[in-house]
């Protein structure tokens, strides 16, 4: 009894023993734990209440709760959208370097560019040089930041302008026109300028208008004016010119109440203020992959060996109540696309349960089905019993009458033998005689599967005339074998075995002597058939035609060369006689001023008046060579290409011809934007100054004159019109608009010399572009000109 007793003490001493080694091993992980704590410092470049940051650090805290180790997390927000000051820079570096100038940072999360930037520039005095991974920065940030910087990473914020363009072109076919807007902000306008490019690979029947000038009031009215046919595209816009803020949630709601047609986003966040939706890019998808390379430096990869990820993360979302309110039919969306706000449909959730049901209350029918029919066959073979054995007494009748039969087809089995070999007879002939090459090649493959060389099968005798050479080709032999050199087509069979299609190509020998015109074929899996034709002669042709053309053009650019030497010619005789005409036209008007002057009195009045009309017709032919001269200065000038603000230079002439007519009352409209463009500005400034001189001339009968001006942008070219409601003109003698000295009305009415519009033309022809002009009398007129769109 004893020794069991102190068998039961040494067990239980032991248990506990045990329990207390388990506590203490369990304090020193936990102690270990603590103290190998990883610091982690997540800043962001805007303020806590924006949803896009709230969204990228909800991603980022999502991922790195999921790590066992015990993490020591502190965010800071820069607020740069409020506070894109030095000042504040300074204020943040002198609040961090006191908050945590006692603690060792072990890794940097940034969320967009500010906090990028901040956290590479002070790393090293702030953070103890801590490795930085970044998200929500696009790739000309990444570029322009990350450059000769070490120890940092991230995600490259990838906005989808063009999947969210070609969405908005499945979903609206009817669409030709897309208001973008933007703000200023440097980002805003390369957004923009992508936003071009972009629509230009997608369609070129889409144009893109901007929508970044003015206040928000003007936006929205802009955007409310958007008419059937267009649709609006909410790129990026935090201020308007007159530096307003407005959130992006509210100012999305606001494009979204004032618009009539559907709107599109570029962020998941405009979701549920009004948006369709759109190839969006979200801030916790940013987030949740940046928060996933953290881990990985946390748990002890190095950085440098994981890359900044530049794929994709934006995903194709719509909303189904705001395709409902522009019925669109949802069925038009992309596939693969996220429908948020679907009604409920109990098929569609239960769909497994319904299909599993349906297929076992199918299967059940089909057994009763099944049993029914057999039981009615067990019915019916009792009954065909009975007539069995009057089918087996006739049976030795027909089997009598089968073997005529049998005969008969044998003969005609003879008969399709026959023809067979008449067949592969012609077959024959036509493959030995046909003049194109035929062979049939078998690949021979490594072990990798790739061809290193070919086997010939059979070839024509058409074969050995096209390739012009003299062998003798065994079937089984390979090309290297007969020839010494690798066949230069073998990767097009290895394609045409691998796809099954026919491949149509120009091949010629390795010394450049002969040139083939290849078709091959698939004809197994292990056999290429090629048919070929030796096209050197042609080929030899082609050269003898292109050099005779680079002969010809030579002497098309020495002709154009001597008649641009004739034309210059004779602009400088045009000019140098209107110069010399103006000199006796000039001293016809003063002898008639010294005749008015001394003799005026005298003078009769018919005389008196002829002498005024003298005066009158020389003072308008001095006019009108002024005219020729400016027009010849503009035909011979050399253009000096620079930036010229169009709306700048716009404002300036109409301000000036205000100042001429200060009786006059005429309003100046700016429809759209007017952009800056590549231009000779002395020539774009009389461009301009002509037309709106002819717009405050033919407006005169107008009570209350009006002039709009706007444009738009095409791939190519900024097209420019200037409109006005004066007197207009018949469209059918629009021609003579054009012409030097030709008028529509009599000076009488109208003043002028007829030669501007005829100077507009020169200019904008010689920058590269066209004019024309549209009127309707009474109405008013409209001229257009465009200016080729040339990169800065």
């Amino acid at each position: 009894m004893c020794i069991k007793n102190k068998s039961c003490l040494t067990k239980a001493f032991i248990f506990i023993a045990a329990i207390i080694l388990f506590a203490a091993v369990s304090g020193l992980n936990i102690n270990a734990k603590a103290l190998n704590k990883k610091h982690v410092l997540i800043i962001n470049s805007y303020s806590e209440g924006l949803s896009w940051t709230a969204e990228e650090n909800e991603g980022i805290l999502e991922k790195l709760e999921k790590t066992e180790a015990m993490l020591d997390i502190s965010i800071e927000y820069m607020d740069w959208k409020a506070y894109p000051t030095p000042e504040n820079l300074q204020y943040l570096h002198d609040y961090m370097k006191y908050k945590y100038k006692q603690k060792t940072i072990d890794l940097i999360l940034t969320t967009d560019d500010a906090a990028l930037s901040f956290a590479l520039e002070n790393r090293e005095e702030l953070f103890n040089g801590a490795p930085v991974v970044f998200c929500g920065v696009n790739k000309e940030g990444v570029e322009d930041l990350t450059t000769g910087r070490q120890n940092v990473t991230g995600i490259v914020e990838q906005i989808d302008l063009e999947g969210t363009i070609r969405a908005a072109m499945e979903i609206n076919p009817d669409l030709r026109e897309m208001y973008v807007v933007f703000d200023n902000s440097e980002s805003a306008v390369s957004t923009w300028e992508l936003a071009r490019k972009s629509a230009g690979k997608v369609s070129e029947d889409i144009s893109l208008i901007p929508l970044n000038r003015g206040n928000y009031e003007g936006i929205l009215e802009k955007v409310g004016q958007a008419e059937a046919g267009s649709a609006i595209l909410l790129a990026s816009f935090y201020s308007d010119e007159e530096g307003n803020v407005l959130g992006f949630e509210d100012f999305t709601q606001l494009i979204a109440q004032s618009s009539k047609v559907p709107v599109y986003h570029l962020y998941e966040f405009g979701l549920g203020h009004g948006v369709i939706g759109g190839s969006m890019l979200g801030g916790r998808v940013q987030g949740q992959l940046a928060g996933d390379m953290a881990l990985r430096i946390l748990n002890g990869m190095n950085i440098a060996a994981i890359p900044i990820y530049y794929a994709g993360t934006t995903r194709l979302i719509f909303d189904y109540e705001m395709l409902k309110s522009y019925n669109i039919n949802p069925g038009r969306i992309p596939e693969q696309s996220l429908v948020i706000n679907r009604p409920m449909s109990i098929f569609r959730e239960y769909s497994s349960y319904v299909a599993s049901a349906a297929i076992i209350i199918a299967l059940l029918i089909l057994f009763i089905i099944v049993l029914l029919f057999y039981l009615n066959k067990i019915s019916r073979i009792k009954q065909e019993l009975y007539g069995r054995n009057v089918e087996l007494s006739r049976l030795y009748e027909d089997l009598t009458a089968s073997g005529e039969e049998l005969r008969t087809k044998y003969d005609e089995l003879e008969l399709v033998q026959k023809s067979l070999f008449e067949s592969e007879t012609r077959y024959k002939q036509l493959y030995e005689k046909m003049l194109n090459g035929y062979v049939v090649f078998e690949p021979v493959v490594d072990q990798d599967g790739i061809i290193r060389d070919i086997r010939f099968i059979e070839y024509n005798d058409s074969y050995i005339y096209q390739m012009n050479i003299n062998v003798t080709i065994t079937p089984g032999q390979t090309w290297t074998e007969i020839f010494g050199f690798i066949n230069r087509n073998q990767s097009i069979y290895q394609r045409v075995l691998a796809t099954g299609e026919t491949e149509h190509f120009e091949t010629s020998h390795p010394d450049g002597s002969a040139f083939f015109l290849v078709n091959a074929f698939k004809i197994n899996d292990r056999q290429v058939g090629v048919v070929f034709e030796n096209i050197t002669n042609y080929k030899l042709a082609i050269k003898e035609v292109r050099k005779l053309n680079e002969d010809l053009e030579e002497r098309v650019r020495a002709r154009t060369h001597e008649l641009q030497t004739a034309v210059s010619q004779l602009e400088s005789f045009a000019y140098t006689v209107s110069h010399d005409l103006k000199s006796p036209l000039r001293a016809v008007n003063s002898y008639i001023k010294i005749i008015m002057e001394d003799y005026g009195k005298s003078l009769n009045k018919d005389t008196a008046e002829m002498l005024i009309s003298v005066w009158n017709i020389s003072r308008n032919m001095v006019e009108m060579i002024n005219k020729l001269l400016v027009f010849s200065t503009a035909s011979r000038a050399e253009l000096n290409l620079e930036e010229v603000n169009i709306e700048e230079k716009l404002l300036s002439c109409f301000n000036e011809l205000k100042a001429a007519y200060p009786e006059r009352t005429v309003e100046l409209v700016i429809e759209t934007g007017l952009p800056v463009v590549m231009a000779d500005k002395v020539l774009i400034v009389q461009v301009i100054n002509n037309i709106l001189s002819n717009a405050f001339k033919f407006t005169k009968v107008c009570e209350h004159a009006r002039i709009k001006v706007g444009s738009t942008l095409t791939e190519n070219e900024y097209i420019f019109y200037v409109k006005d409601n004066g007197v207009g003109f018949d469209m059918k003698y629009s021609g003579r608009l054009y012409g030097i000295f030709q008028r529509l009305h009599t000076s009488d009415e109208f003043e002028g010399s007829g030669i501007g519009l005829v100077t507009v033309k020169r200019i904008i022809e010689k920058h590269g572009g066209r004019t024309w002009i549209k009127g309707e009398p009474g109405t008013g007129t409209t001229i257009y000109f465009t200016i080729p769109y040339i990169s800065g």
